[in-house]
């Protein structure tokens, strides 16, 4: 088994494109296909909120939490009801037989079902087909993280379950096993699995609401799901939102940290000595460049204007000692958040040409094309 700080094997994106995650598009087939089309090389499933409610991102990994309760549009945990106890004493031994043992037929209890992840199912559809071509290679797929679901959901009394030690506990091992279950259906394809843990909600950790949450939590249960991660031969990866504590972020043993290069390029360049001794172990970045926050932006922006905002970002980093050609060797671009939340299918579409051309123009520029 792999030392769970060290991730399975190394990988430069070399400036290849993959998505975030959400499309606002309803036809699985028809928005599968489109990711296809536009992130060729690094493929990731599509998450299809505006299809099912059980599509969004707080709800779409819940499937299978112990106490868990859909009520009325109301979900939250309920530790008092007559199942809990049994349910969470199944979730355990069911957790060691995949841990320990690698037991894949207890992992299936763990997986998404097309109810909740009907993109991950037409993924696994089209994959066949598409890796065929011979352009892909590496697959994403994609978990929302422990700290995000904790602070979010409530148990039966209304307070938050990341301060219940038990409720947190479940929620981070089921994030990690949430991630092993993609892996493990990914890597029938032999190429290497990346994993992003989806965290927007530690924009607000250090904040007054969680002042009571340490920093040391936090990385704890980050490192935890990573070394899941890394132990069943995949690399993880993280993305947040604005000014989220990067410094944070480049201390845990994540392999990639997804920032919005776009909106708020400033808050990876505040810790470069954190941010050092994150490249010098391996790390890469990805550059959330093409906007997807701001449906005007998304209208105008174009390939020359978002790659003279990307260089005017590594510019500031060289500018405080980093290797250029490091940083590019290292450069995962993506869109600055998922595109299923505020913007049309026409405007999401348009963001993933985007992120198409500006990659390939990339890679052509800084003799990265084969």
């Amino acid at each position: 088994m792999n030392n769970p700080n060290t991730p399975p094997f190394f990988f430069e994106p070399h400036c290849r494109a993959t998505t975030i995650g959400s499309l606002p598009h309803t036809d699985v087939v028809r928005g599968t296909s489109l990711m296809f089309e536009n992130t060729p090389e690094i493929p990731s499933w599509i998450q299809f909120p505006k299809r099912n409610p059980y599509e969004n991102m707080m709800i779409q990994f819940t499937e299978g939490l112990p106490g868990f309760v859909h009520e009325g549009g109301y979900h939250y945990f309920s530790v008092e009801s007559a199942g809990f106890i049994e349910e969470m004493v199944v979730f355990y031994q069911r957790y060691l037989s995949v841990t320990e043992e690698k037991d894949l037929e207890a992992l299936q209890s763990f997986g998404l079902s097309p109810q909740y992840a009907a993109g991950f199912k037409e993924f696994m559809n089209q994959l066949p087909e598409r890796i065929n071509r011979g352009q892909a290679c590496m697959l994403k797929g994609q978990v929302t993280g422990p700290f995000t679901l904790g602070i979010n959901f409530l148990d039966q009394d209304r307070r938050c379950s990341y301060y219940d030690e038990q409720l947190r506990d479940i929620i981070v091992k089921m994030t990690g096993l949430k991630a092993i279950w993609q892996i493990t259906q990914l890597s029938r394809f032999n190429l290497p699995v990346l994993i992003f843990i989806d965290e927007p909600s530690l924009l607000g950790f250090g904040k007054h609401l969680f002042l009571t949450i340490s920093r040391e939590d936090v990385i704890k249960d980050l490192n935890e799901v990573a070394a899941m991660i890394h132990n069943f031969g995949g690399l993880a990866g993280v993305h947040c939102e604005e000014n989220t504590d990067w410094s944070l972020l480049m201390e845990t043993d994540l392999d990639i940290l997804d920032f919005d290069a776009y909106d708020h390029l400033q808050a990876i360049t505040l810790y470069p000595d954190q941010l050092c001794a994150f490249l010098d172990r391996g790390g890469g970045l990805g550059w959330g460049i093409v906007p997807t926050l701001d449906r005007q932006a998304a209208a105008t922006e174009t390939v020359p204007s978002l790659l003279s905002r990307l260089e005017e970002g590594l510019n500031q980093l060289v500018g405080k000692g980093f290797n250029r050609e490091l940083l590019l060797r290292r450069a995962l671009i993506t869109p600055s958040c998922g595109a299923g939340g505020v913007l049309s299918e026409p405007l999401a579409e348009r963001v993933l040409g985007l992120l198409n051309q500006l990659s390939r123009e990339l890679r052509k520029r800084y003799g990265f094309e084969k």
